[in-house]
């Protein structure tokens, strides 16, 4: 993960020492800070609530508006509460062929996205129909490879480490 994340607790102004949910809403500001930090860069994924049961058949299939190692804003047809723990799965071009550069192993089905774990940071009614929010989650999980790998490919750096 990346040092400079905000933590979860300070995106929803919960600066209390107890495990206990404040109530708090996240502030513009730390909002803003992070679709900042994000990339725009339309790029295929699928997305669920995490869930051991969700399957790749049950993901809802989209696209990025923007995305970086830190998280990722994306439209979806569902709602999701704030603070939903989601599954992402990222399909960048030739995902494989930009992974094995850093990594020593082979693979012989050589994948084609990676996996994020991602927080909802906001869920916001566009107001269209049918039904669209436009959803921003903050990356909670990613392996540090495939971070090094996504912001290569945004051209952003070093990624998630």
């Amino acid at each position: 993960m990346t040092e400079n994340l905000t933590s979860f607790d300070e995106l929803h102004g919960n600066h209390e020492e107890s495990t206990g949910h404040s109530g708090k809403t996240p502030t513009l500001e730390l909002l803003s800070s992070l679709r900042l930090r994000l990339v725009s860069k339309k790029i295929p994924l699928r997305y669920c609530k995490f869930n051991i049961s969700n399957t790749l058949n049950k993901m809802l299939q989209g696209e990025t508006l923007s995305v970086a190692p830190d998280g990722a804003t994306f439209y979806s047809s569902l709602s999701y509460d704030q603070g939903c723990l989601m599954r992402l799965l990222v399909e960048i071009p030739d995902y494989w062929a930009r992974k094995s550069r850093h990594v020593d192993y082979r693979h012989t089905e050589a994948p084609s996205s990676f996996q994020m774990l991602g927080r909802v940071v906001s869920c916001e009614d566009i107001g269209k129909r049918p039904n669209r929010y436009l959803i921003t989650v903050q990356t909670v999980n990613i392996d540090p490879i495939d971070g090094r790998v996504l912001a290569d490919y945004l051209g952003v750096g070093a990624g998630a480490q």
